[in-house]
């Protein structure tokens, strides 16, 4: 286990080496590596890159190297340099990824982002590979940032490090308060330089700490009695004023090994380790640690993060059910929150039903941002970021509360350090005043306006971004609807410019009353269709939105299916953005809880008595008739929970001959068998089954293949779980 999950990074003395040899050098620093003495491997890595400057595995381990060891800025630098070096990604294809990952930690989030948009390219031909996943998302990730950094904080607070007399040079971490008194974990080392902070025990361990809080200047002290020999405590959570949880790791052979330990206070105030907890917790051959004691309604419950069997990533978090012993009785995956990569440090409020953590997944700011998850009826809703000032470009951890003081752990810029800037971890403390609860009745609980379907949105021409193939854009709905209301004078005088004719009057008419009843009162069912989702999500469910494309007959018949796909995106920019963002953490990961079902079909099923003359634009472009073509509608809303999946979106006939066959792939993602039938109006074009039974956790593969040969054909094929009502659409089409 990395030391990373026990606290950081530990800073040993410099010691002056002399000359060296190349091959001495480089042997010494992989050494000391290895050990996890990354401060001398750097040492070792920079003598023997001066002896030779060009060696691009030299500059790749020196990267990899500050980059574990948490220095952004230098592991930037260097990856830059890899990259540069291997032009054609062949060597080291991660540099693009890592490059991009320490400019985003650094802040650079534009110039994070042009960076991920070629890594993801680069990345594309193994598109379930980690490098393309995580490239991807960091994609949505970096956008959501800028975003994020250009409407600012939600809130105004004040977020200050804690005084020097708990915060230190060296780590400080998993921190709570209990009866006026701080625990913390500290990487404290006992003998230190005053002057150059730098620490001459050749090995140290992480202790827990407590001191009075608000703190006096009185010396914070360590809980000796509870630390075993040669090992790292930390991570107290505590049951009640004497009884507490906590983390004890060894580090044997430099990996280490963590378990969690049941202590106790005695009536005389000394401090007692008992046991450790069973193998539900702590499970053979995998580490288990930063225990948070709590309740889900009536049970106890202990949260904790580990690698364990059934870990969806590297770290995910689990709770305990504990009985009256405080041993556990079961143990559950907080699966709708964990991802591919590590989630750690939990923390549950019971005032607010939230589930709080830190993940380098999801929507965030940097390399670690803190999430809380909603827990309703039983189940964690999706992650929702906590924003800014509390989260930061860097890693940002051990979340709690305590009254109206939120406390975080960061290795921020502003963080005591020696050497190097963002190093190591302090605690960081803002007065944020508590929501209070608020009592609700089961009737002001379910009450929600519910909007009739479809709902239409409506666009200005070719908007948004003219003039692209892109199926992709930044800008939102609001955006659009906003440029478009603006247009209504324009459109007026277009339509309008033989004034003194009843047919212009009427046009002038039709169009005023079009802007009114359809774009604006589209504009405003889904302002009211927002919180009916929300409704759903906060049930716990799983929620799929079918949107449909549509544009009028100006333009090319392809340019117009990637417009209407720009015109579902800035829907889901909408969604992404809407209410402070609380719906862009249901919309992250493989499986999203907010799911958009997108059926782009252009100009397919557009009026064929519109015109598209490109020089007859009152008709064309500015009468009611084209603008009801152009247009989105949210026509069906799912609330399910999930059963399977298929391998593709779209498929479309190129080459139109009769030996043309796709085949799909289906998934049943439950432990049951399921039954599917499969709709479609093409039955006359394409072949595939009407209906299909998949075993539980069975894949299946099904062919399409054309049957006929026609000019043009669009539709979209219905699949649907005949006893959850759940459906996934392809779009099938011949061009």
């Amino acid at each position: 286990m990395s030391r990373f999950y026990l606290i950081g990074l530990v800073l040993l003395p410099f010691i002056s080496l002399g000359q060296i040899k190349l091959k001495d050098a480089l042997q010494y620093g992989d050494k000391q590596f290895q050990k996890g003495d990354f401060y001398y491997a750097l040492d070792y890595y920079q003598q023997a890159l001066a002896l030779d400057p060009e060696n691009i595995d030299l500059i790749w381990k020196i990267a990899e190297t500050n980059r574990i060891y948490k220095d952004y800025k230098q592991a930037e630098k260097y990856y830059s340099l890899v990259y540069m070096k291997d032009e054609d990604a062949e060597r080291y294809p991660e540099a693009i990824l890592y490059y991009a990952l320490m400019q985003k930690q650094n802040g650079k989030y534009k110039e994070a982002l042009d960076h991920f948009k070629l890594a993801k390219k680069i990345y594309s031909e193994d598109k379930q590979g980690y490098p393309y996943k995580k490239a991807a998302q960091e994609v949505e990730s970096t956008n959501w940032a800028l975003k994020q950094q250009k409407n600012g904080p939600d809130i105004a607070i004040d977020v200050q490090a804690l005084p020097e007399n708990i915060n230190s040079y060296d780590a400080e971490f998993a921190h709570t308060i209990r009866k006026g008194q701080l625990y913390f974990s500290s990487l404290k080392a006992d003998s230190i330089n005053e002057e150059l902070q730098e620490v001459y025990s050749p090995s140290y361990h992480t202790a827990l700490y407590e001191i009075s809080f608000p703190s006096t200047d009185q010396k914070a002290r360590k809980l000796q009695s509870l630390i075993p020999t040669n090992k790292s405590i930390a991570n107290a959570s505590f049951l009640n004023e004497y009884d507490f949880y906590y983390s004890v790791c060894s580090d044997q052979d430099y990996r280490y090994t963590c378990g969690i330990v049941f202590g106790k206070r005695d009536s005389l105030g000394q401090w007692k380790m008992l046991d450790s907890l069973n193998e539900m917790v702590n499970f053979p051959g995998f580490n288990s640690s930063m225990p948070h004691f709590s309740k889900l309604g009536d049970q106890k419950v202990l949260f904790f993060s580990s690698n364990r069997t059934g870990t969806k990533g590297e770290m995910d978090i689990w709770y305990a059910v504990l009985d009256d012993n405080g041993q556990a009785t079961r143990v559950e995956n907080v699966s709708s929150i964990n991802s591919i990569e590590n989630d750690i440090c939990p923390w549950f409020d019971t005032v607010e039903n939230r589930l709080y953590f830190s993940s380098s997944w999801h929507q965030g700011f940097g390399g670690q941002d803190v999430f809380y998850s909603e827990y309703r009826n039983g189940k964690f809703g999706a992650p929702v970021n906590i924003g800014l000032p509390l989260n930061s470009p860097a890693a940002d951890q051990y979340y709690f509360q305590s009254g109206d003081s939120t406390f975080v752990s960061s290795n921020r810029l502003g963080s005591l350090y020696s050497k190097n800037p963002t190093c190591c971890s302090d605690i960081y403390m803002a007065e944020i005043p508590r929501r209070r609860p608020i009592k609700t009745t089961i009737k002001e609980t379910n009450t929600v306006e519910i909007v009739k379907l479809p709902i239409r949105l409506y666009f200005e021409n070719d908007q948004p971004d003219a003039n692209t193939t892109s199926d992709f854009t930044n800008l939102s709905y609001t955006d659009s609807y906003q440029k478009y209301a603006q247009q209504f004078p324009v459109y007026e005088s277009k339509v309008g410019l033989q004034r003194d004719s009843i047919q212009a009057k009427k046009s002038v008419l039709e169009l005023s009353q079009f802007f009114k009843d359809e774009v604006e009162k589209g504009r405003n069912d889904l302002e009211l269709f927002t919180n009916q989702v929300w409704f759903e999500l906060q049930k716990g469910n799983r929620v799929q939105l079918m949107v449909q494309g549509f544009a009028s007959p100006l333009a090319k018949t392809d340019y117009n299916v990637h417009l209407t796909k720009r015109r579902i995106q800035s829907l889901k920019n909408y969604f992404e953005e809407v209410q402070q963002g609380r719906f862009g953490a249901y919309m992250l990961g493989d499986h999203p809880t907010l799911e958009f079902i997108e059926v782009p079909m252009g100009e397919y099923r557009a009026n064929k008595e519109i015109s598209d003359d490109y020089y007859d634009q009152k008709n064309s472009v500015y009468s009611k008739a084209a603008s009801l073509e152009r247009r989105i509608e949210i026509i069906e809303l799912r609330s399910i929970s999930g059963s399977f999946s298929v391998s593709r979106t779209e498929i479309q006939f190129s080459r139109p001959t009769l030996s043309d066959q796709f085949s799909l792939t289906l998934r049943n993602e439950t432990n049951e068998r399921i039954e599917l039938s499969l709709d479609c109006a093409l039955t006359n074009q394409v072949a595939f089954p009407s209906s299909l039974k998949i075993e539980a956790n069975q894949v299946v593969t099904i062919p399409l293949r054309l049957l006929q040969k026609e000019k043009n054909f669009s539709d979209v094929l219905t699949i649907k779980n005949q006893a959850t009502k759940e459906f996934q659409v392809i779009k099938i089409s011949l061009q």
